[in-house]
């Protein structure tokens, strides 16, 4: 019996597409089934898919749906054990399911699991890492060390989102909300997930995430972190206040920045964010694991030489 279901989720990017799909069928695992979710508002994966993928299992959202609505779509429609909801303009390494069922039965029991990755441009050229380990196996227990990785001055990084499989009984019921971060609602939604049970990365680096000029990962919204912040502060009982404090200050740290830049808008609140990036930082002085974390900046330095 299968039991991962892979969604490839595509919007308007058929040559990405096409590539992400390939990725997925040079799998050396094929224990899997794979789906093309098309939320696309035009017929160029459609045509895609009768000339190059005419065998696969193909689901046209039409009308196309938002980006929340057909992410929450495919979740309802998974039927098995597990899921995969990937990017049509991501790549997987050919063992990424063969690596991830072998994690699955390591840790039975967690809830969501991820890998490592390289982030990659636009020709597929590798940049970087996602996380750093000294373990095959990285476990997140609960929200706080999740928010941790993404929050807080933590040396390591966080696993891709388009990465994760979920077991399809704990997201089934929790909804992808756009009120809850926007366009990070990603966060917000593996914050609930981590609710639920304990999380697994694979330290393995078997997925590619590309950044090109399509996707809107380097573009900042305001708005929209304000909305994860509120996320934030009506679970301050789960993740903590200094957790809190650590988004508040990277969040007012790049508005500094963008305020001073528009010398326009908005500069009547700079008094108040000086005045909280000033206090953050002298509390910052006082703990020891801001010297943790800069011994380990500087031993990570000076082993490029050694």
């Amino acid at each position: 019996m299968i039991n991962l279901t892979i969604f490839v989720q595509c919007y308007n990017r058929p040559a990405y597409a096409k590539k992400a799909i390939e990725s997925v069928l040079k799998q050396t695992n094929q224990e899997f089934r794979l789906v093309i979710s098309d939320n696309s508002n035009n017929d160029e994966m459609l045509h895609l898919m009768k000339l190059e993928f005419p065998s696969l299992e193909y689901r046209r959202r039409h009308p196309s749906l938002s980006a929340f609505e057909h992410f929450n779509k495919s979740v309802a429609e998974a039927d098995t054990e597990f899921l995969c909801l990937f990017h049509d303009d991501d790549l997987m390494e050919s063992n990424f399911v063969g690596d991830m069922l072998k994690t699955i039965s390591l840790y039975p029991r967690a809830v969501a699991y991820s890998c490592n990755g390289y982030i990659i441009d636009g020709e597929a050229e590798r940049k970087r890492v996602f996380f750093e380990a000294s373990s095959s196996f990285v476990t997140v227990e609960n929200p706080r060390e999740l928010a941790g990785r993404y929050f807080s001055r933590h040396p390591n990084g966080f696993a891709p989102f388009p990465a994760y499989i979920y077991r399809s009984s704990v997201v089934k019921y929790i909804l992808l909300n756009p009120d809850a971060g926007g366009k990070y609602s990603d966060v917000s939604w593996l914050l609930e997930i981590s609710k639920k049970g304990q999380f697994v990365w694979n330290t393995e680096r078997l997925f590619c995430y590309r950044m090109h000029e399509t996707n809107d990962s380097n573009i900042e919204v305001l708005g929209d972190r304000l909305k994860l912040l509120g996320y934030c502060k009506l679970n301050e009982s789960s993740l903590g206040k200094n957790i809190i404090n650590d988004y508040r200050f990277g969040m007012y740290k790049q508005l500094h920045v963008d305020l001073l830049k528009s010398k326009k808008s908005g500069l009547h609140h700079l008094k108040y964010i000086n005045r909280f990036l000033l206090r953050y930082r002298l509390k910052r002085f006082f703990k020891r694991d801001t010297y943790s974390y800069l011994m380990y900046k500087c031993n990570k330095l000076f082993s490029k030489y050694l």
